[in-house]
């Protein structure tokens, strides 16, 4: 059998939302065909991806080529951003001649230098968008819009990715495919979650501690519900971006500001959170802006949790049905404070939003269709 080669081009070496898809995506290749994963140079990281990726049967590269990073859009930063853009993509379309891919996949709109290797390498490229960028900058945009008519195919994680990539341009929304996110292996049990059997609502977090997560909203919300008499835990699963480790300071402090440090645990990151949500009762997921997809918000839903979710305008907004998959709420501390309640307040229907919740997940985001749809995109 002839081996073909695919050269899948991600710009971080973590295991959140885009980093897991990658995994997966490789984890569920054809059996013709080897995987060489390269990443970046630019930061320090615990290898958590690329230990997975080797176990997963891959092989993986490290090359200096250009991420779009806040820290490098500021002023100071350009420097090292136009060297990775000209002498790390040159690099890239190097490797990828080496390793004779027939195929470039580039993983994250974040990566811009996998578009102009597999130009400069005359490869066939596809893009695995993974971002919203409906709220950016107006420039942001315009950039990503005209890489992304270089040539090549897009898929999209949701239809909200889409349509803030593509903007009024019609043949980006002609070009682009939705296929959104599994990771849910379709061989576990089907018997539904067991009855949660203590007195306080057990509630969870899982996510970057960023701002734009929610993180503070949460806090204040869990505030609210605390001092209504609600008796609840929060438990937030997560770790700050690389190189904004104070802000896991900021919000301990702010929970010791609000009152509640002795109900709210932050337990840092964890590699399978899925496992983790199994003993709460309600899974938050508070995000600010606009979110992309929501992989956190089908782990919650795998694991049996009433979802509760702020609604963003992004992809997270196509996931859960209100009422009988999890509930919506509004981004305001008090809107999370509301459903917080709703929930604590309703046990029986708690539960049959998390035995809904985790059959939809089982039918609708396997990671078996998932591999399967992405592997049916061939450049």
């Amino acid at each position: 059998m002839t081996e073909r080669t695919v050269v899948f081009v991600h710009p971080s070496d973590e295991l959140y939302g885009a980093d897991r898809c990658l995994l997966a995506i490789v984890a569920g290749r054809p059996d013709d065909t080897r995987a060489v994963v390269v990443l970046p140079r630019d930061q320090q990281y615990d290898g958590l991806l690329s230990d997975a990726l080797v176990a997963a049967g891959a092989e993986v590269r490290r090359v200096d080529f250009a991420v779009l990073r806040r820290a490098e859009l500021r002023p100071g930063g350009w420097l090292r951003l136009v060297r990775r853009l000209t002498v790390g993509t040159w690099e890239l379309a190097t490797l990828i001649r080496q390793e004779n891919a027939a195929v470039v996949r580039t993983n994250t709109l974040a990566a811009v230098s996998g578009p102009l290797a597999a130009l400069l390498a005359r490869r066939s490229h596809i893009w695995h968008v993974h971002e919203d960028i409906s709220d950016e900058h107006w420039s942001i945009r315009l950039a990503f819009r005209l890489l992304g008519m270089l040539p090549g195919q897009i898929i999209a994680n949701s239809n909200a990715s889409a349509r803030a990539l593509a903007g009024p341009i019609r043949t980006l929304r002609r070009r682009t495919r939705v296929i959104q996110p599994g990771l849910v292996e379709t061989v576990e049990s089907t018997s539904p979650p067991s009855v949660r059997e203590h007195t306080e609502l057990r509630v969870a977090f899982v996510g970057r501690l960023a701002p734009r997560k929610g993180v503070a909203e949460l806090l204040k919300a869990v505030r609210m519900a605390h001092g209504r008499g609600i008796g609840l835990r929060l438990t937030v699963f997560g770790a700050a971006p690389p190189g904004q480790e104070r802000l896991e300071g900021r919000y301990r402090q702010l929970a010791a500001t609000l009152g509640i440090d002795d109900i709210v645990k932050f337990e840092g990151f964890v590699r399978d959170a899925r496992q983790r949500l199994s003993g709460f009762d309600v899974l938050v997921v508070p995000s600010q802006r606009p979110e992309p997809f929501g992989l956190v918000i089908v782990e919650g839903m795998a694991a049996g949790c009433a979802v509760v979710a702020c609604r963003n305008g992004g992809g997270s907004d196509e996931i859960l049905s209100h009422g009988v998959t999890g509930l919506y709420c509004g981004r305001t501390p008090a809107s999370i404070a509301a459903a917080i309640a709703r929930l604590a307040g309703d046990p029986v229907f708690r539960e049959r939003l998390g035995v809904a919740a985790r059959n939809e997940a089982r039918e609708r985001f396997s990671v078996q269709r998932y591999a399967t749809d992405i592997w049916a995109i061939d450049g």
